[in-house]
């Protein structure tokens, strides 16, 4: 994978704090034809890590994901009790260890008694970022908490400062949230964010919906299912990058679709399915 050059790319849309700058200050115009099939670099970026082979948001799914060459791990973050954000995606833990109990309702201290699969335990974002370092590079979902609130987006962008992911440009962050993307644009114009898509908002917008959109975001993220020709055309037109993620049960049946219709990132649970579709189309 070309990594240098879709990190220039993130980093000159963003340069001098102009999330508004158009394609054509990168590719010398305003056109957005496909390129050839051999210049298609998407970004793969590993949904909660390599997590159809490993257990989501631990280490060994991290590992994985950058041993296969994946450009981007993935990170979903929520607040503790005690203010401490870690990476996991539901409300609950339920779902991925062996505990009950809302997230926000929890200290790190009872989240770490959990087993996350494989004796793997709930990691906060900056044990994740000690872990890896300067060797990956992170696109972390924030989101409000379960009552509606924004509570992580200032301690987030300090965390990032500290290990200087964002002058070193090794971070993207997404949310569902326009509120949290605002609020993380206010703080800091220079990162790359990332405006995900519910599945109604995909069926409904429009060019002005985009418009807005591109005034604090360089990319939109919506379900694989819902994106065809026309839509990938109507984002590009407005100056987007288009990021898809999937369902579990659709991924592999839509991957090379998408690959075909050639979007600007995926999210995957199995980085090294994606490039070997990926060097598949390329070689024919």
């Amino acid at each position: 994978m070309n990594i240098l050059k879709n990190l220039i790319i993130v980093f000159l849309i963003f340069i001098g704090g102009c999330s508004t700058t158009s394609h054509s200050s990168i590719k010398g115009s305003g056109k957005t034809e496909n390129p050839p099939i051999a210049n298609y670099t998407p970004l793969i970026i590993a949904h909660r890590g390599a997590s159809d082979l490993e257990p989501e948001h631990t280490v060994l799914s991290y590992k994985r994901a950058i041993k296969d060459k994946t450009d981007f791990i993935e990170i979903d973050l929520r607040q503790t009790k005690d203010g401490e954000l870690v990476a996991i995606h539901d409300k609950d833990v339920e779902r991925t260890t062996n505990g009950k109990g809302k997230v926000q309702d929890l200290t790190l201290s009872q989240l770490k008694k959990l087993n996350a699969g494989k004796d793997q335990k709930i990691m906060t974002i900056e044990e994740i970022i000690k872990e890896f370092g300067l060797s990956t590079n992170y696109y972390i979902e924030t989101r409000e908490d379960n009552n509606g609130n924004l509570v992580m987006e200032q301690k987030l962008i300090d965390i990032l400062n500290k290990y200087k992911l964002i002058t070193k440009h090794k971070v993207v962050l997404q949310s569902f949230s326009e509120k949290s993307l605002k609020k993380l644009h206010s703080i800091n114009k220079n990162i790359p964010l990332m405006r995900l898509l519910g599945d109604e908002e995909v069926e409904s917008l429009t060019s002005d919906t985009l418009k807005n959109i591109k005034k604090y975001a360089y990319a939109v993220g919506p379900n694989a299912k819902l994106v065809d020709e026309s839509f990938v055309k109507k984002v590009h037109a407005a100056n987007l990058k288009i990021h898809v993620f999937f369902d579990a049960e659709n991924e592999r049946k839509l991957t090379k679709e998408m690959l075909g219709l050639k979007v600007d990132g995926l999210f995957t649970n199995n980085p090294f399915y994606t490039l070997d579709e990926l060097k598949q189309q390329k070689t024919g």
